[in-house]
C-alpha cells in the first residue's frame, strides 16, 4: 500500500463514524503524523509505499480511532496556536474556541500597551509587568500560549489533577517555556490562598451540566476526563462562583477575569459576575457565533 492509497483506505474507514469533514482532517493528521509529511509534501510522494513499521501502525491506529478515541490522544499531540503540544487521556483535548479566548487576552493586553511582548528571555523571570492565573490549566495550553507569545509575563497555572499537570509540565519542558504550574483544588477556599495575587484570571472551567452526557458525541464522553467537563446539574455556575469570589480577593484592582462558558448559560454567569460587583462584564461570541467567552473587571 502506497501513501496515497493509505490515506484514501483510512478516509473511508472513518467515514463509518465520522463526517466526510472529519474524516479528511483525520485521516490527514494520522498520514502527516507517520510520514512526517505535510499534506502539500505528500502530493509528490503519493506512489511512496508505506513500510511494514508504518502499515502496523496504521492498522493500530485505525482500530482506535473505530473506538471513537480522539484522534489526538491516539497520535499524543495536539496542535494550540503556535504550539505542538502533547496530550492523552488525563487532560482535554485543546479546542478551537479556548484559542480565540488566549487571542482575546493578547488583544487585550497589547491594547493596554503593557510592554510584555519583546526582551531578552532571560529576564522574563525578573519582570513584574503583568501577572496572569491560568485555573484548571489541563495540558497547559492556555497558560503556555500566553508565555509564548508574552515573554515577559509571569504566569502560573493550577490543577487538582497531578496527572493533567505532569502532562502541562512535560509540554512547558519540551517547549522550554517557563509557566509555574501548582497542584490545588480550586473549589477549595483554605487551598486557593497559595495563590498569588494577579492582573489577569483566565479559565476553561468544567460548565457542561451532567444531563447532557447522554446526548455528547461518544468520543468526548467515553475518552476525555470527566473532571474537566462536567459540573453537577443543580450547581452548573460552581467554578464561575469560585473565579469570582478569589478574583475579589486576588485581583489587583483594574485586573480582568477571562472565562470560557456554556453557549447556553452566557446570561447566568454575566448576571453572577455583576452581582458579585464586577464591572464592564462583557459576553463575547466564538467564530461559530455561539456566546461561549466572559470577561469581568474588578474596579476596585
Amino acid at each position: 500500500m502506497n501513501t496515497g492509497e493509505a490515506e484514501v483506505w483510512l478516509r473511508t474507514q472513518l467515514q463509518n463514524l465520522y463526517s466526510e469533514g472529519e474524516s479528511s482532517q483525520m485521516a490527514n493528521m494520522v498520514m502527516e503524523h507517520l510520514t512526517g509529511s505535510n499534506r502539500l509534501q505528500r502530493m509528490n510522494l503519493q506512489a511512496q509505499p508505506l513500510q511494514g513499521a508504518q502499515l502496523q501502525k496504521l492498522t493500530e491506529i485505525n482500530q482506535r480511532l473505530a473506538a471513537h478515541e480522539p484522534v489526538q490522544y491516539v497520535l499524543g499531540e495536539a496542535y494550540f496556536g503556535n504550539l505542538k503540544l502533547y496530550v492523552n487521556k488525563d487532560v482535554l483535548v485543546p479546542r478551537p474556541e479556548t484559542e480565540e479566548l488566549v487571542h482575546w487576552i493578547i488583544s487585550d493586553v497589547k491594547a493596554s500597551g503593557k510592554p510584555v511582548f519583546n526582551g531578552r528571555k532571560e529576564d522574563a523571570d525578573k519582570t513584574d509587568l503583568l501577572k496572569i492565573l491560568d485555573v484548571g490549566t489541563g495540558s497547559g495550553c492556555i497558560a503556555l500560549a500566553l508565555k509564548e507569545q508574552m515573554p515577559l509575563a509571569e504566569i502560573w497555572g493550577c490543577d487538582v489533577s497531578d496527572a493533567a499537570l505532569t502532562v502541562a509540565r512535560r509540554n512547558g519542558s519540551e517547549l522550554d517555556i517557563r509557566v509555574d504550574f501548582v497542584a490545588l483544588d480550586f473549589l477549595d477556599a483554605a487551598q486557593r490562598r497559595q495563590l498569588p495575587t494577579v492582573d489577569i484570571i483566565v479559565s476553561n472551567p468544567p460548565y457542561i451540566p451532567l444531563t447532557e452526557k447522554e446526548t455528547m458525541q461518544p468520543n468526548v464522553v467515553a475518552h476525555e476526563p470527566h473532571g474537566a467537563l462536567f459540573v453537577p446539574d443543580n450547581d452548573a455556575l460552581i467554578f464561575y462562583k469560585a473565579l469570582a469570589q478569589f478574583g475579589k480577593d486576588r485581583l489587583y484592582a483594574g485586573g480582568s477575569i477571562y472565562a470560557e462558558i456554556h453557549e447556553n448559560l452566557g446570561t447566568d454567569v454575566v448576571q453572577l459576575f455583576e452581582k458579585e460587583g464586577y464591572q464592564n462584564v462583557q459576553l463575547k461570541k466564538d467564530m461559530q457565533g455561539k456566546h461561549r467567552m466572559v470577561k469581568a473587571v474588578k474596579t476596585e
